[in-house]
């Protein structure tokens, strides 16, 4: 059978009662006034090296984490 089809049975994945005891009660939404969306998104870069020896991203360079996920191809 592939691993995509199901047997007649009910499918009943596994879960680890210790880990996935919590549920999520409540969410909730707002929306940023100018002010705070400003101080959200700006980040002052300082650094003048973007990476460091191991190849790991400045922090205050250009590819600061701070800024968002990055992919080197």
């Amino acid at each position: 059978m592939a691993r995509h089809e199901r047997s007649d049975e009910q499918f009943v994945p596994y879960v680890d009662r210790d880990i996935a005891s919590h549920r999520v009660k409540t969410v909730s939404f707002r929306v940023y006034n100018d002010a705070e969306l400003k101080k959200q998104c700006v980040k002052q870069l300082h650094d003048a090296e973007t990476f460091d020896c191991l190849g790991h991203a400045t922090s205050g360079g250009l590819y600061d984490l701070e800024l968002g996920m990055y992919i080197l191809l």
